[in-house]
């Protein structure tokens, strides 16, 4: 099965999604938009205070805006435990989901912890997605991702028979020893781990996706070709808009202080740091600025760097250079 796509983007921002659009339209080139349960869900979000049907309401607007954009609106780490809710919710997500056209949903029980069970859950998600959507594309991971390379190469193998057995898969995760923690890539891509896991998936037919690759620079993605046929990227375009919008305010005089303080108060830093403690309160400050990006105290400031130049559009410029760097290296 062709992946659909090498690139898979979080849309952390409205600046981030339209910049997906206009990359796809103006380079002929599919992209995914990957959301997770607490950007945008059945309920709500901290993107723009989205629920997923008021997101696909978005989206549509932007198909018409842009044509000829090839985007797959995608379900990112669909499963228990990523937004404190329990399998009843992940189902009200997966309704959501297809009720509002998503392409793609990636099942995910890895806080299950006991792998059977793990693959019970799996397994009948997707027969229900399936049964519900049979064209609605499949993406499944069972490991929680910590930077830490899987050795047991052999249960690998059987779970990718298992989920063969079951449906086609378009992309299977594949642990790759990539990280991301502060605003930073901690990980270390092990070329020769994945070429042993490439050609079980080749036995398969299974894309391997790479989650995290975050933060890295041409020579890395480089060593991705041939082995990972598709990447997630999202906490590096939250931060990239974050620092871009403080360098703005430098240069035009404006005082950041309250979206800061929002950003910071917000505490959604605490699972990135690694190095660092609550004293950095700056560099907390920057992890945690995407979340908040929906309050009063960032569109107050955006505002005012509105009055001097357009910054959406500086921000979907700024954006596109870097999917360019990652689609130019992943061949």
């Amino acid at each position: 099965m062709k992946s659909i796509s090498k690139l898979g983007i979080g849309p952390m921002s409205t600046e981030v999604i339209e910049s997906v659009f206009r990359y796809s339209e103006e380079n002929s080139e599919p992209l995914m938009l990957i959301a997770s349960k607490n950007q945008i869900d059945w309920d709500d979000g901290y993107v723009n205070n989205w629920n997923t049907k008021q997101y696909s309401q978005y989206i549509g607007k932007l198909r018409k805006k842009y044509p000829e954009a090839r985007v797959y609106l995608c379900r990112d780490h669909c499963g228990s435990g990523f937004k404190n809710d329990g399998i009843d919710d992940v189902y009200k997500t997966i309704d959501s989901d297809l009720e509002n056209g998503f392409d793609l949903i990636h099942v995910d029980f890895c806080h299950l912890k006991n792998k059977d069970k793990i693959l019970e859950e799996s397994k009948r998600a997707i027969e229900y997605i399936k049964q519900k959507s049979p064209d609605t594309l499949i993406e499944v991971g069972t490991d929680e991702n910590t930077g830490v390379l899987l050795n047991d190469i052999s249960r690998i193998e059987e779970q990718m028979k298992f989920f063969s057995d079951l449906t086609p898969i378009n992309f299977f995760v594949a642990q790759t020893g990539s990280l991301v923690k502060e605003i930073n890539q901690v990980g270390k891509f092990n070329q020769e781990f994945i070429s042993k896991i490439r050609k079980i998936a080749d036995k398969y037919q299974f894309n391997l996706k790479e989650h995290n690759a975050d933060y890295i620079g041409s020579e890395e993605i480089r060593k991705r070709t041939g082995l990972i046929d598709a990447i997630n990227v999202a906490p590096q375009y939250g931060v990239i808009q974050t620092k871009l919008t403080l360098e703005k305010c430098l240069n035009y005089g404006i005082d950041f202080t309250d979206f800061i303080n929002t950003a910071y108060e917000s505490s959604r830093w605490r699972k990135w740091l690694l190095y660092n403690t609550a004293e950095n309160k700056f560099l907390c400050s920057v992890i945690a600025g995407h979340y908040v990006f929906a309050s009063d105290a960032y569109k107050n400031i955006c505002e005012k760097i509105n009055r001097h130049e357009d910054f959406m559009e500086t921000v979907i410029q700024e954006m596109m250079k870097n999917f360019k760097m990652y689609l130019d290296n992943l061949k």
